[in-house]
């Protein structure tokens, strides 16, 4: 009888304590996350501080986290293996520790930024459990976003020169540009005709007089301003009408507007970004018209000299993946609203692709008086051939 009074108490302590347990775990348990920076560029490492508090009299003897991190953000941990130091990336990790009566744990962890984007950091799940270890409970936490946990991850420049070249590089010397824009206006002499020449610069009287094709050399201004028009499609034809099927490539789109402005920030050029994103993840402001497709296209002021650059980069941080019209009918109403968008008279398109109907566009905007050069992030063309006119720059293979 002892024995069975015995196990009928055990038994009943067991219910008791896992009801107990079940019911006040959680109670006064506090999460939140704060980042060492609220700004920094893409690949480089910030650190985040984890701090779980316990304010009840009442411990929790397991406590297993497993903190997540938004997607483009990863953990990275440093592995001692065969005597060396190896570090990996991980989107999450797990610990597990006892939460005594009144105490507060406080963790760093460093974090590798790998991708451009606004991110608010702060979600983890804990597994509790009771004395006995049989009863498991959970309870996700996510901290509301505030300045001291959302970094601004910015994108980071690239060398256009190192990873772009022109189509119509095929042999030969090969003459490298000091700038984005010549000035037709400023001619310093003429050159022999390379393969890689558009034809709307080729000197007729010079080449009367040599014998053989000759171009302008144009001299190239630091005072040029231009437009840079962002297509966010991956391809001509996109299976999802919002987000493109291939995100790398417009990430390097963005990648190459940033390298862009970054490389005329020195120069004091202005420079306009046009985009087929939704504005209303920048601002209202940035809208090309209050109605119509005008309030699909995101249209910028101008960005002049260093003291604008990063408020530029911000603003591509927070470009959402996301298509807000068809490229063709942006390209349809730029064309329409050419004045306003190209009245510098130049224009550089940025996107994965380059299609018939980009070519049929620049035909009708030089016929407007706007010069247009495109930079291509891939190789993909549904264009069959590009006229000789057309300055195309595509993605080496160097990386």
């Amino acid at each position: 009888m002892l024995f069975l009074a015995l196990l009928i108490s055990v038994i009943a302590i067991y219910f008791l304590q896992s009801s107990f347990f079940e019911k006040h775990s959680f109670d006064d348990i506090d999460y939140n996350v704060k980042v060492s920076t609220e700004e920094t560029f893409e690949d480089e490492d910030i650190f985040i501080y984890e701090e779980i508090s316990n304010g009840k009299t009442l411990p929790m003897p397991y406590a297993r986290v497993d903190t997540s991190l938004p997607d483009g953000l990863s953990f990275r941990i440093t592995e001692f293996r065969g005597g060396a130091a190896v570090d990996t990336l991980r989107p999450h990790v797990e610990s597990i520790f006892v939460l005594k009566s009144r105490e507060k744990i406080r963790r760093r962890w460093r974090v590798n930024c790998g991708r451009r984007g606004v991110y608010t950091v702060g979600s983890a799940v804990v597994v509790a459990n009771d004395l006995f270890g049989m009863n498991p409970m959970s309870k996700g936490f996510r901290c509301e976003a505030r300045h001291d946990n959302t970094v601004v991850v910015l994108p980071k420049p690239i060398d256009l020169d190192e990873h772009f070249t022109s189509s119509f590089y095929h042999s030969g010397d090969v003459i490298t540009n000091h700038g984005l824009l010549t000035d037709p206006l400023m001619i310093a002499g003429a050159r022999d005709y390379t393969q890689f020449d558009p034809m709307n610069r080729i000197n007729w009287k010079q080449t009367a007089v040599h014998g053989k094709l000759m171009v302008n050399r144009e001299e190239y201004t630091r005072r040029h301003r231009f437009d840079l028009l962002l297509n966010m499609n991956s391809r001509d034809i996109e299976k999802d009408a919002v987000h493109p099927s291939d995100p790398g490539s417009v990430e390097l789109a963005i990648t190459v507007c940033a390298s862009i402005l970054d490389r005329v920030s020195g120069e004091n050029i202005p420079v306009r970004l046009i985009a087929n994103t939704p504005p209303d993840a920048i601002s209202d402001d940035y809208r090309a018209d209050t109605e119509g497709l005008g309030r699909d296209i995101l249209f910028t002021p101008a960005f002049e000299g260093k003291r604008d650059m990063i408020s530029a980069l911000r603003l591509l941080a927070a470009v959402k993946m996301e298509m807000s019209c068809p490229i063709e009918r942006m390209l349809d109403y730029v064309l329409e609203h050419s004045a306003a968008f190209a009245e510098s008279g130049n224009l550089i398109v940025v996107s994965a692709y380059i299609s018939e109907r980009m070519i049929v566009f620049h035909d009708a905007m030089r016929r407007r008086g706007v010069n247009v050069i495109f930079y291509v992030t891939t190789t993909n063309r549904n264009a069959d051939a590009i006229p000789p006119n057309v300055e195309v720059y595509f993605k080496t293979h160097s990386d």
